[in-house]
């Protein structure tokens, strides 16, 4: 199956990110992808890098609404599969960073909540967003079984393995990665890392280009079950990558690193163990 990391400059003119979106998925149905990843708040400017400002909660719309029937047209136009993150504002009037899958008849296939929040510089997440309840689900597209790690969720080793675990040999990662240190140094590291302890296909599609007082690192990428980069792309905003990846990559990486055999849950109680909440009133 060909896919495709797309990697875009969001800003405040929510009708010209659509035409780049639009573009770019365009694009990667020509270069012959069955599947398109967008990055992290696809078709809104990255507005968590401000703090603490009411105004943004006029960008989130409910699933189904309006950015996903925009989403959902441009998958059946195009005939291909699609992976975009948008602002979700639920039935509660809670607020989730939500990445929505839209298959290529434009049916809505499921969606994933980011289930951890960060908190800290450019990253002013906690105001805006609940953290999901709703674990972590897998997809099948045409017989691929894939997970979505939404930015922040990518640095919690049990998030993919929730998704090994129930098959998934590819997992998505839209994200909001910026250039300044730490988060350059260690986004593909990381990535190469994950890809070789959980043998799996990893798709990290990033923002580019500048968002002050954030500058967006670029550098999506599709990374092999072994950790090699297959396909890239650079700091230029407003680009696709696509690239051919095989199942039997899966089974080979697998086999030469046995990590999924040679588990021992039956020892790893303490990960499953539920700390207690710290009580202020009581005292030692």
């Amino acid at each position: 199956m060909k896919i495709t990391v797309a990697q875009i400059h969001g800003t405040s003119d929510v009708k010209a990110n659509r035409s780049q979106a639009k573009r770019l998925v365009e694009k990667a149905s020509r270069d012959g992808a069955k599947l398109v990843v967008l990055p992290e708040m696809s078709i809104v400017e990255f507005f968590p890098r401000h703090p603490h400002r009411y105004e943004y909660a006029d960008l989130a719309e409910p699933i189904p609404g309006p950015t996903f029937e925009w989403f959902a047209k441009l998958a059946q136009d195009n005939g291909v599969h699609i992976v975009y993150n948008q602002y979700e504002r639920s039935a509660e009037h809670l607020f989730f960073d939500t990445s929505v899958v839209v298959d290529r008849s434009g049916q809505f296939r499921g969606s994933q909540r980011m289930m951890h929040i960060a908190e800290e510089p450019g990253y002013n997440e906690k105001f805006y967003y609940t953290p999901g309840w709703d674990l972590y689900r897998v997809f099948e597209l045409d017989g691929w079984r894939f997970g979505i790690a939404i930015c922040y969720d990518r640095h919690f080793p049990e998030v993919f393995r929730s998704f090994i675990l129930q098959g998934a040999e590819l997992v998505v990662v839209p994200t909001a990665v910026a250039a300044s240190e730490p988060f350059a140094d260690v986004y593909e590291l990381e990535m190469k890392a994950a890809a070789i302890t959980h043998g799996v296909y990893i798709a990290a599609a990033n923002r580019a280009g500048s968002e002050p007082p954030l500058d967006f690192l670029g550098r999506s990428m599709v990374i092999d079950p072994q950790g090699r980069i297959v396909g890239a792309l650079k700091d230029q905003p407003n680009e696709v990558c696509t690239v051919e990846i095989r199942k039997e990559a899966v089974t080979k990486a697998r086999m030469l690193f046995p990590f999924l055999r040679d588990r021992r849950p039956e020892t790893y109680g303490l990960l499953s163990r539920v700390p207690p909440v710290p009580r202020p009133d009581v005292g030692q």
